[in-house]
């Protein structure tokens, strides 16, 4: 953590809501729940203040890059903190403040889903849904948890169009336990017929029972790399810029800084640079939680919740035409302003031979400092799991030591956890939360 705060300056000032949930994020990790409550909420009080963007920063995001706008955060990860900040509450035991960050996501993603209609892919979150199913059920409120889990359900279908997410049996069934326990029996019915052959508990059969939540953040969230498009406006400037090209498409800057000192003395090649989410995906499948009791074996199975890598990609991809459209007007007027660079110099310098030399070298500085200040906003969340995955277990209360095997695409046992001395209480629900990098 030390670390993290002495690299505050390395974020910078127009970085400083990532710092925080960089922050938060490593807090969460670490056990430090309050901690974490005030880095995520001062996060967060952070994008609601720069949702409205001041026009001068406009402008110098115009004038040089997007970095110098100040980072708001992206649409799904304003989400993630409130889902995140509602974990920390559950950890420290106060569960009407959790139900208050799930009233939060509610708000958000009815704003988004007006704002962003038609637009954009990400206006429902499923995870935080269900989350917030769980958060009600938890705390007695089965009406709330209801809508809560249709509402996931909803969330899912869409996932499961938009990102290949399939629909998990969890959310059936506990919208077939929940229904059933309210006495809605047309609903209870309707999902009858919708899941045919589907096995689920009833409230009454595990009324005795307490619940193991648990909850697994597997991997690491992709992160944006600049992707660069290079456009020569002459023959000659084409052979260079084929001649500087790599197989790879990220440039390294030692690469870069050639190429802006070569297409610079060129002075006929426009840099365009866009962003785009490099994967970095988890091995882990699913999880399964084992645990030994006195009589019994109980086992349970994790679903996937959130493929973030997912929802990060598709969420540049709806903006990429937008993000396009600027940065080509943004290449093209310093392109404009470099020419202008030159022509004024030799008209200033007025001797013929020696205003073409001086202008050329002017115009040649120009270019190459054109060239080398083009680049995309890179910044993301970055400490935010691949994905993640909920699991739900019930078990008779007592306390017991719970196993999480994470289990990879091929059955095999990528990584193993053993949490101590869980006690799970009648009619309670404990929910754990554990990250693995794998």
């Amino acid at each position: 953590m030390a670390i993290l705060d002495q690299a505050q300056d390395v974020y910078g000032s127009k970085s400083t809501t990532l710092y925080l949930m960089d922050k938060g994020m490593i807090q969460y990790l670490a056990g430090r729940y309050t901690d974490s409550i005030q880095s995520l909420a001062a996060a967060e009080a952070l994008t609601e203040d720069l949702y409205t963007r001041r026009i001068h920063s406009e402008v110098e995001a115009f004038l040089t890059s997007d970095n110098a706008l100040p980072y708001e955060g992206e649409d799904f990860e304003k989400v993630l903190v409130n889902v995140f900040l509602a974990l920390d509450y559950v950890h420290l035991g106060k569960w009407d403040d959790a139900l208050v960050e799930a009233r939060k996501v509610d708000h958000k993603l009815t704003v988004l889903a007006d704002r962003n209609q038609k637009r954009m892919t990400y206006t429902k979150d499923a995870l935080a849904r269900y989350l917030g199913g769980i958060l009600y059920e938890a705390t007695g409120d089965l009406s709330n948890a209801f809508v809560a889990y249709r509402l996931a359900l909803e969330a899912f279908e869409s996932y499961h169009t938009s990102y290949g997410t399939a629909v998990p049996d969890l959310v059936r069934q506990d919208l077939l336990r929940v229904s059933e326990a309210l006495g809605l029996n047309q609903e209870h019915q309707e999902y009858r017929q919708a899941f045919p052959g589907l096995t689920w508990q009833s409230e009454s059969a595990t009324r005795a029972d307490g619940e193991l939540v648990f909850i697994t953040n597997a991997g690491r969230a992709p992160i944006k790399r600049d992707l660069f498009i290079d456009v020569p406006f002459s023959a000659d400037a084409l052979t260079v810029v084929l001649a500087t090209k790599r197989y790879d498409r990220y440039d390294t800057d030692r690469h870069r800084a050639a190429e802006s000192i070569l297409y610079g003395l060129t002075g006929r090649i426009v840099r365009v640079a866009i962003p785009q989410f490099v994967p970095r995906r988890s091995a882990i499948a699913y999880t399964e939680a084992v645990i030994l009791g006195r009589d019994a074996r109980y086992t349970a199975r994790s679903a996937l919740m959130e493929d973030i890598t997912a929802i990060a990609i598709r969420d540049l991809e709806d903006r990429l035409v937008r993000t396009m459209v600027k940065a080509v007007a943004r290449s093209a007027w310093k392109f404009a302003l470099a020419e202008a660079v030159r022509v004024g110099v030799r008209g200033a310098i007025g001797d013929k031979d020696g205003g073409r030399v001086a202008g050329a070298i002017a115009g040649a500085m120009a270019h190459m400092i054109a060239i080398a200040s083009e680049e995309a906003d890179t910044r993301s969340w970055a400490t935010l799991p691949d994905r993640i995955f909920v699991g739900r277990m019930k078990v008779p209360p007592g306390t017991y030591d719970v196993e999480l095997r994470h289990i990879g695409a091929y059955g095999d046992v990528v990584a193993t956890q053993v949490l101590k001395d869980i006690t799970i209480t009648e009619r309670g629900t404990h929910i754990v939360s554990r990250r693995v990098l794998q």
